[in-house]
């Protein structure tokens, strides 16, 4: 008799517990662009991301995003080039070493999904919106930032750096 009420709590939590999925760090990417000597572009990815995502599309108000990236994973293909962006000139990983999202909210939308939250990086938070599709426990979304309002390269020429960053992420969970 005592056994059933434990049976019954567990039952009612199992699918909330299997809901929330970790990323899948190795197949899990987020591709940037920025401009560059204003005619040609950088392209680089960060690798490394961790944290959990429970996408219920017949029950989005119960849905979150919670991720991070490590900032020292960046790759750009250019050593030089990504030993700066590591530096305190950009993303002072030492003190920096996660740029991460956190939800606030998930909505349906015309293509897809679309989720609002913190995206924080250099301590700095601010909302970003970002619209999506999720396949297969497959997140993908695409948005952009201007890097100058998290003090991104706070003392880098614009016409040889661009402000506007267009972000991919491509998160596989399991």
């Amino acid at each position: 008799m005592k056994k059933l009420p434990i049976v019954l709590v567990l039952l009612f939590l199992f699918p909330i517990v299997f809901q929330a999925q970790n990323v899948n760090t190795e197949k899990s990417v987020v591709d940037f662009k920025i401009n560059n000597l204003v005619f040609s572009n950088v392209k680089g990815t960060f690798k490394e991301m961790t944290g959990t995502l429970n996408m219920d599309p017949e029950n989005l108000s119960d849905s979150f995003i919670n991720v991070c990236i490590s900032a020292k994973s960046v790759n750009t293909g250019n050593d030089k080039r990504d030993a700066h962006l590591r530096s305190e000139d950009f993303f002072y990983v030492a003190n920096n070493p996660n740029i991460c999202y956190v939800s606030t909210t998930i909505s349906r939308s015309e293509d897809g999904f679309t989720t609002t939250g913190k995206l924080t990086i250099l301590g700095v938070s601010r909302d970003v919106t970002i619209p999506f599709t999720y396949k297969n426990n497959t997140f993908i979304g695409a948005f952009k930032i201007n890097r100058t309002d998290y003090h991104l390269g706070k003392n880098e020429n614009p016409f040889v750096i661009g402000e506007m960053v267009k972000i991919k992420i491509t998160c596989l969970v399991s």
